[in-house]
């Protein structure tokens, strides 16, 4: 007999930055959604799709970004996720230019937070970080952290979990570090608890 009412699942959105396809950060994002029990369709690869810069044309203080690419197609997801999961590799101390393009092309939901306020009715969005760096470096991921921390304090997202692996390069090597795949797993076990 079929559940009366089955238990809904949080939609969640994983964003894999990386220029490369099933690199380091991926890896470390599939764990992570796998333990969250997500659906392989929640996860968007950003090299495959066409995301422009921002060209701050403020036409999002009044209505909707202008640029007709893959990104309105992004908007709404971003929106309506409960979950939202994001993957970067760190270049010069920074995240990769297609997860940037992306946050930067959030300045909708900038605009749309400073004209209306947050949205008083929306439950609570929780979100995670994974990055990995090839240095080891004690700075190597503040920039990256400020910015995802804005970022997702734009989407109205708690930053509630990171992971941030330093000292890994070549592509596929962060499979031989067991911890950082734990660390993935549970990652992604606590972010969707009591959801």
């Amino acid at each position: 007999m079929a559940e009366l009412n089955p238990p809904c699942r949080p939609r969640l959105v994983a964003l894999a930055g990386s220029p490369r396809r099933h690199g380091n950060t991926e890896v470390l994002l599939d764990e992570a959604m796998a333990a969250a029990g997500a659906d392989p369709a929640d996860k968007i690869v950003l090299a495959e799709l066409e995301i422009g810069g921002c060209r701050a044309c403020d036409a999002c203080k009044h209505g909707p970004c202008p640029l007709d690419d893959d990104m309105q197609e992004l908007y709404p997801r971003l929106d309506a996720a409960d979950v939202l999961l994001v993957a970067s590799p760190v270049f010069f101390l920074a995240l990769s230019s297609q997860l940037k393009a992306v946050i930067d092309r959030c300045q909708l939901f900038w605009n749309r937070k400073q004209r209306l306020g947050p949205c008083p009715a929306r439950p609570l969005r929780r979100g995670a970080f994974i990055a990995v760096g090839a240095t080891r470096g004690d700075r190597l991921f503040q920039g990256c952290r400020q910015t995802m921390r804005i970022w997702f304090d734009t989407l109205d997202v708690e930053y509630r979990e990171e992971l941030l692996v330093r000292g890994v390069d070549a592509r596929g090597a962060i499979r031989s570090h067991a911890d950082a795949l734990r660390q993935a797993r549970a990652l992604g076990e606590t972010l969707t608890c009591g959801l």
